[in-house]
């Protein structure tokens, strides 16, 4: 019997090494976690909250909490390891259904997003049957949670993923499963492991996008295993993120409508920031930077900022610049990003001459009415995409509060103090934003009311920890916009990290990154009057874009036209013989993007590619009786076809305009 433990010790400590050098040679951050915690134990500097334990009576593997003092299982492991595996299936239960469906007939929902894909979307529910959805293959799965690690391995032989992610919150958890489970075996071959292991949740919002993006055009369905209900919230963060990131959330026609504009803006000599000139010249260093947005906490702060407007360089969003109006209070930079004619309405002063001494910044994707509306002030323009590599650079963020603090830090900002970020309602009223906003007004217990108690909702009030009190209330809607802000202080690089105070001044919603600030603790001595000619600087960064000429990269999209109606014409015997024959087509035009001078038009492209493969692969995964006829892998071949050209005869208009 000692010979048989000592046997298994050094079995489960090869196992352990063999995970440790895949660790750091695949997933070396996790591995330095590992190793650290390995030290910290070693060294009596930790104390150990689990154990992994042998129960000689069963043979199987536990895992012993001390806090609790009791077993995790406290029944055989692998038993019952091998009825989650039995439980595991290729149906749509379990799983992130991806693409939208219409809850009037249950397929999939039209949306106008879609574009030209929608044709292809309208075919496939002509031909599937919605109520017996069982894929061929699972190429996306998430265990949430290790457990002793014991069924990740039994699971995983079922259900064979080419893309999986493990997370797990507890390091130590995590740690001993490398005696019990073989990691290795996620990456053989061409599959992928990804890992979230002791992340915090932007963190692990980070790792979720790279898994989503890897392998992008499968993203039609991801299969999930919770191992305990402890980590129920895991799941909603990933129901939360999958809401916003899906297939039909890429708006495909308004992409190629704002880089229809970007082109336009450019040839038409308007202003553009240059990164260039802003290293030159660090306009917003050392400045004293007021950002407010349009969350109901501007209300309590209105005559603060009135009588110390000319001690900040006043940073706004585009909806609360009326409300500003009215209060006397004038900006000097306005920030509106939406690519719509409502922008119009919020730029729209009852004093003409209210920004005569201020700017706008504009993203480039504007529509004609609303720069018409402005066209007497002073108005620049931030490239959305890389259109023009002499900007040296591009961005656009999900909403116009988390762009204001993001150009503001691009303009070398490194003092800033933000009001009406508030990513909650008003504590009191239920007011989602700051009266006399542009925004409407939406009360807390109207949503409520929208929703079914029995799913996760975006209207689901959530009470969590707040900026100037412990806790506030909130919905995930509203805290879209706290993740919004986190995640994009997570990606700053280390340096600015260092060298940045931003100050949040509201009343609502706790931000990773920001400091909380009470106004009354702002040191008043420190507020000189600010000296800040924003046309001077802002006409200092900026220039028009010369040499707009694309003529090249039209003549590479004719070919890739010709390519594709040829294809086309190609006959189709088989599943697998359109599958190859699609994939040699792909590879042909990703080899064209190496002869494209700008890989803008090239990516967009691709983006699309990804969006209708989507739909395909989804169609070519199901297992059901007589949909692979010859006539309907013919059809959806015309469908990919058709759409394809579609999209790129609209970039040869988009690149040739004048």
């Amino acid at each position: 019997m000692q010979e048989e433990l000592n046997d298994l010790t050094q079995t489960l400590f090869n196992l352990y090494l063999k995970n440790l050098e895949f660790l750091e040679k695949k997933h070396p951050n996790t591995y330095k976690k590992v190793q650290k915690l390995s030290k910290d134990i070693e060294e009596q500097n930790h104390k150990e909250k689990y154990t992994l334990e042998y129960i000689k009576e069963g043979g199987y593997f536990d895992i012993f909490d001390h806090t609790k003092d009791k077993f995790l299982y406290d029944f055989n492991s692998y038993e019952e390891a091998d009825k989650r595996a039995e439980l595991t299936n290729f149906t749509k239960e379990n799983s992130l259904d991806l693409l939208r469906i219409d809850p009037r007939n249950k397929k999939l929902a039209i949306m106008q997003s879609l574009g030209v894909v929608a044709t292809l979307a309208n075919y496939i529910n002509h031909k599937v049957d919605f109520t017996n959805v069982t894929f061929s293959k699972i190429y996306k799965f998430i265990f949430i949670g290790v457990g002793a690690g014991v069924h990740l391995n039994e699971v995983y032989k079922k259900i064979n993923s080419m893309n999986t992610l493990i997370i797990e919150p507890e390091l130590e958890l995590f740690r001993l499963t490398l005696f019990t489970t073989d990691y290795t075996v996620f990456e053989q071959g061409n599959k992928k492991l990804f890992l979230s292991v002791c992340e915090t949740p932007i963190q692990r919002e980070k790792t979720i996008e790279e898994f989503t993006h890897h392998h992008n055009y499968m993203n039609y369905n991801i299969k999930h295993h919770l191992f305990w209900i402890d980590y129920k919230y895991i799941l909603d963060e990933l129901i939360s993120y999958y809401s916003t990131n899906h297939p039909a959330s890429f708006p495909f026609g308004v992409v190629l409508k704002v880089l229809y504009r970007t082109i336009r803006f450019m040839k038409d000599k308007e202003k553009f920031i240059k990164k260039q000139l802003i290293k030159d010249t660090l306009p917003l260093k050392n400045k004293k930077v007021l950002i407010i947005s349009a969350g109901p906490s501007v209300d309590n702060h209105l005559e603060w900022i009135k009588k110390y407007q000319d001690r900040f360089v006043i940073v706004c969003v585009d909806v609360i610049l009326r409300k500003l109006e009215k209060n006397s209070i004038v900006p000097d930079i306005v920030v509106s990003i939406d690519p719509s004619p409502e922008c119009g309405k919020f730029l729209t002063t009852d004093d003409k001459n209210f920004l005569k001494n201020s700017a706008i910044i504009f993203l480039s994707q504007q529509e004609e009415s609303v720069l018409k509306k402005v066209e007497h002030l002073n108005y620049y323009f931030s490239q959305v995409y890389p259109v023009c590599e002499e900007l040296g650079y591009s961005f656009s963020l999900p909403n116009v509060g988390t762009f204001s603090f993001a150009m503001s830090v691009f303009l070398k900002a490194n003092e800033l103090y933000l009001v009406g970020n508030d990513a909650a309602f008003n504590q009191e009223t239920g007011d989602r934003y700051a009266s006399d906003s542009s925004h409407e007004m939406s009360d807390i217990v109207e949503e409520k009311h929208k929703v079914d108690d029995n799913i996760v909702s975006d209207y689901d009030i959530l009470e969590v920890k707040g900026n100037l009190r412990e806790k506030i209330k909130s919905n995930r809607t509203l805290l879209t916009f706290k993740r919004d802000y986190e995640l994009f202080i997570h990606g700053l690089d280390e340096e600015t990290k260092k060298t940045l105070k931003a100050y949040n001044l509201s009343d609502g919603a706790f931000m990773e990154g920001l400091i909380p600030l009470d106004i009354k603790d702002i040191d008043l001595q420190t507020l000189e009057k600010k000296d800040f000619n924003v046309k001077e600087i802002l006409d200092n960064i900026s220039c028009t874009v010369e040499n707009i000429d694309f003529e090249d990269d039209a003549k590479v999209l004719s070919g890739i036209i010709t390519k594709v109606n040829k294809f086309k014409k190609t006959k189709i015997s088989s599943r697998d013989d359109f599958l190859q024959k699609k994939l040699d087509i792909m590879i042909w035009i990703l080899q064209q993007k190496k002869h494209m001078s700008n890989a803008m038009f090239a990516n967009v492209f691709l983006k699309y590619i990804e969006l209708v493969d989507i739909y395909v692969n989804f169609f070519l995964n199901l297992k059901q009786n007589q949909l692979y006829t010859q006539k309907n892998l013919s059809e959806v071949k015309k469908y990919w076809c058709d759409s394809t050209i579609l999209v790129l005869k609209d970039l040869k208009v988009i690149i040739n305009q004048e």
